[in-house]
């Protein structure tokens, strides 16, 4: 829970849309998968919405987001697995903006 907390404060210093996936990345924090089973899917679920819409409105890295729309249909089979694989997708992004800020 700490981590996921700490990682939003990440989020919501990065200003724009990253504030409002500060503030669901918290939700899904406080809502574990066991106890709060609905909950923590729908603040994931919206999470990793606006991690998507982010992505596909960034000129240099939108085919990350275009993928991350693609397995949307794996939330309705495997949403633990749905959420793996959006986080790589997410951690990818982030890592591509780092470099290609780096190199200007």
């Amino acid at each position: 829970m700490g981590f996921l907390c700490l990682l939003a404060v990440g989020f919501f210093r990065c200003g724009g849309h990253w504030i409002k996936a500060g503030y669901f990345l918290t939700a899904v924090a406080f809502f574990d998968c066991y106890r709060f089973e609905v909950i923590h899917f729908i603040m994931a679920i919206n999470f990793f919405l606006v991690c998507m819409y982010v992505m596909i409105t960034d000129k240099r890295f939108s085919y990350l987001g275009k993928a991350s729309l693609l397995l949307i249909p794996l939330a309705f089979q495997n949403m633990l697995i749905f959420e793996a694989s959006q986080v790589v997708l997410v951690i990818i992004f982030n890592l591509l903006y780092i470099i290609k800020l780096k190199q200007l």
